[in-house]
Formats: structure tokens, sequence, C-alpha cells
């Protein structure tokens, strides 16, 4: 009730597994366990430090993995005293190992290291981390449910709209198989894109290490350390590491959600079309005051938090393509709201989910308004005559079309005066405008399969 947000007051169910990779819980989590990489990677590839065993490292990995909130509360409480958040987590990881068997390595925590090069690895492993559990799933559920509808309608003849106004027959299926299609490449593009992540000290230079410690290849230790995260190293880097590929992760994601704009804006339309009809749930109150109505709200606040999602996302990018020299501190903050513009991108995947739920096709109604507009059979008219022949086709079908209505009836008029011979008239009275739908089904079948 107190909230002052969204994603951390009403809707915390929906996102609270966001909680998980973009809080300060995780955060902390996340940095002590490259901490503890770090440490293992020094001993296993480096002479700067006795050989862990697996028992050993066994008991490092515990730290992380066992990680609970009162340790995050004592590394906060070190913070307070020393303000410094990465050095709190130094503190704590010395504390914790100075009465056990390898309080010997403790030297060797953070050894050499600038915040950033536990940061930097923290962030592209949260990144990293929750795309593969929580985004990518999450668009599926909503494909598995668009393909579903696409399954349903693909058949479904209805009247395609260029401009808002008529145009020509469709079937719902493959109007929505287009959008099943994009969000899948799209979703295939995030799922190929690698965070970097950088192990480069204080400017870039590994000038502690290698001052300390010349005989080691800092550059081979660095690009294999990352790539143990199964992060993509980046040697050329201030204290800051390039965010370029994160800012592609972005908008990728950015670029998902445009999609899901689009799809829902269109939903909001074919219901207000009556295309869709939207699904009655008895308890449920549509309007304060019109007692009859239902109201497409899934698909509006998805609308909503797509548009907050996406600013967020953009000022992602804008601001983390600059840094000051070397370093400065403003990218931290934005940092730290990554899991911001994330939950509103969750709330926005599970509000489309819910909708599609709640709706069901309505194939009369898409059939009578068809039904209602023959004159976009002008189109099939003119180019028939073209196949025949005639020179002036399109502007004599243009001349008794344009900017009129016609029936079923009045097409068949309009068909026999044109000067042709019959057995062209009889061809062109079609039963049923389905029979000038094209190919929407293979088109469907097409976009689902790939």
């Amino acid at each position: 009730m107190l909230a002052i947000s969204i994603l951390d007051g009403r809707n915390w169910d929906k996102v609270k597994a966001i909680s998980d990779y973009f809080s300060e819980y995780a955060l902390i989590r996340y940095r002590c366990r490259i901490e503890i990489a770090y440490l293992i990677f020094l001993s296993d590839k480096t002479k700067l430090l006795r050989k862990l065993n697996t028992q050993e490292k066994n008991k490092l990995n515990k730290i992380w993995h066992n990680f609970t909130f009162g340790d995050a509360l004592k590394i906060k409480e070190i913070e307070v005293e020393i303000n410094h958040d990465v050095k709190a987590v130094e503190y704590f990881l010395k504390d914790k190992l100075a009465k056990t068997t390898v309080s010997d390595i403790i030297p060797f925590i953070h050894f050499g290291l600038t915040s950033y090069d536990i940061n930097i690895p923290a962030y592209a492993l949260m990144l990293s981390e929750f795309r593969s559990n929580i985004l990518i799933p999450k668009i599926e559920e909503v494909t598995d449910r668009l393909k579903e509808l696409i399954k349903k309608t693909k058949t479904m003849t209805m009247l395609g709209r260029t401009h808002g106004q008529p145009a020509l027959p469709t079937t719902m299926g493959k109007e929505l198989a287009v959008f099943y299609q994009r969000i899948n490449k799209e979703r295939n593009l995030l799922g190929r894109i690698t965070p970097e992540a950088k192990l480069t000290g204080a400017v870039g230079n590994f000038n502690a290490l290698v001052f300390a410690a010349p005989q080691v290849d800092w550059i081979k230790f660095s690009r294999e350390f990352i790539g143990s995260l199964n992060l993509l190293p980046n040697l050329v880097t201030t204290q800051i590491l390039p965010y370029d590929s994160w800012i592609a992760f972005f908008d990728c994601v950015k670029r998902l959600n445009n999609i899901f704009l689009n799809l829902v804006v269109d939903l909001w339309w074919y219901i207000s079309f009556e295309y869709f009809l939207q699904k009655k749930k008895a308890q449920e109150v549509g309007s304060s005051t019109m007692s009859h109505k239902i109201n497409p709200i899934q698909f509006e606040n998805a609308e909503g938090n797509l548009g907050l999602a996406n600013s967020i996302l953009e000022f992602f990018g804008r601001k983390l393509s600059q840094t000051r020299l070397q370093r400065d501190l403003s990218d931290s903050t934005v940092k730290r709201n990554f899991g911001l513009a994330f939950g509103f991108c969750l709330l926005a995947w599970d509000s489309i989910s819910s909708g599609l739920d709640r709706i069901s096709p309505n194939p009369q109604k898409m059939k009578r308004d068809l039904d209602n507009h023959w004159e976009v059979f002008s189109e099939g008219i003119q180019t028939y005559l073209r196949i025949q022949g005639y020179k002036n086709a399109f502007e004599l079908i243009k001349n008794k079309t344009r900017a009129r209505t016609f029936t079923k009836e009045q097409i068949f008029r309009l068909i026999d005066s044109l000067p042709i011979k019959l057995e062209d008239k009889k061809f062109l009275k079609i039963k049923d405008l389905s029979e000038y739908r094209g190919l929407p089904e293979k088109l469907a079948d097409l976009a689902t399969q790939e």
C-alpha cells in the first residue's frame, strides 16, 4: 500500500522473480560470486598462491551458493562503516575465511583489482542469466499462446485494412503470424548476444597486476577468466567497460517491446471491431457505471508498461554509451535500475499473455464485415482484365468503384457491364470473398513452423 512503484507494490507478485537478479541483495551475491571465482582462478592459473583442492573450492563456492539475506545485511553494515560497497564484500569474505583452512589465501581476495573488475562481470552475469531463466521463457509463454490463437484463426477470413480503410481479404491467423515471426526473430537475436565483461584494472592497463606479478600473462588470464563465466572478454577498456554489447542487449529488448506494442494495439482494434470477443468473468466489473462493459484492460495496461520500459531502455543506451575520461560514477546508479526496465517488460508481457487467454475469435462478425465490402474485389477484377490484354483496366475499374461500397450483387452487375467475354464474367463471379484471400493459411503455417 505504501510502495511508490507498481512493480514493488500492487504488481509485485508478477515481477518478484526480478529481485533474484537485480535487487541490492542479488547484486551483493553476484559480487561475492565473482570475487570467489577470481580467487579460484588465480589458484588454478597462476603460481601466486597455492593450488586449492576440490574440497576447498567447494567450501569457497558454498559462500555464494548458500548466500543468505543475513550475509547481505552484514555486508551492508560494513558498507555503512567504510562507505564502499565492493570493499565491503572483500572485508566480508576475509572475515568468512579467517578461521578456516584457506585463511592463508586471504591476501589474494580482490588482488590487484578495481571495483569495476567485480561489478562489470557481476552485472554481465545478471543480464545473461536473467535472460536465460526469465526473459526468454516469458517471451515463449506469450508466443505459445499466440501460436494457439494463430492455429484457431488461420482459416477465418476477415477484411484487411490499409490506411484504416477496407483493403483486401486476409485471415486473422495470418495477420497474427506476422507478429509471431517478428517476435521469434528478435528472441533469437537476444539469445545470441553475449554480454561483454572486463578484468583490466583501474584504468584498463593491468597496472597493479603487472607491477606485482609480471611473470603472469594477464591478458591471457583476463580473457580466460571472463570466458570461464560464459561472458565475452573485452581487453581494451578504461576502468569502465565500453557498454556497447549491453546496449545491443537493451536495444533488442526494446525492439521486442515495439513489436509487442504493435500487437496489442492491433488486438485492441480487432476487439473494438468485435473480431474478438472478450470472455466474461461473472465476478468482475468492467465499469463503475456502465454495467454492460468488458474493457480490454490487459492490452491497454501492456501498452502503457511497454512504453515505460522502452523509455528506460532507451535512456540506458544513451547514458551507458558515454563516460568521462577513464571513469566517472554516473553509470553506477543507472545500472542499479536495470530491474526497473525489466520489471515493466515482464509486467507488460504478463498482461499480453493474460489478455490472449481472455479473448475468443468471432468469425461470424469477420465474415459479415467482409461481405459488406465487395468493392475490395475490384483489385482482382482489374488485375484479371490486364492478363486478358485490357490496357486501361485499372482506370476502367477505378472510375466505377472508387470511394464506393459494393454488395455482392452490385459487384456482379458491374462485372456484367464490362466489355468482356461471357466465360470471363463467369470466372470473375466468385461465390465468396474468401476465394480472393491469396495464401494466408500457408503463410501462417510457414511463420509458425519457422
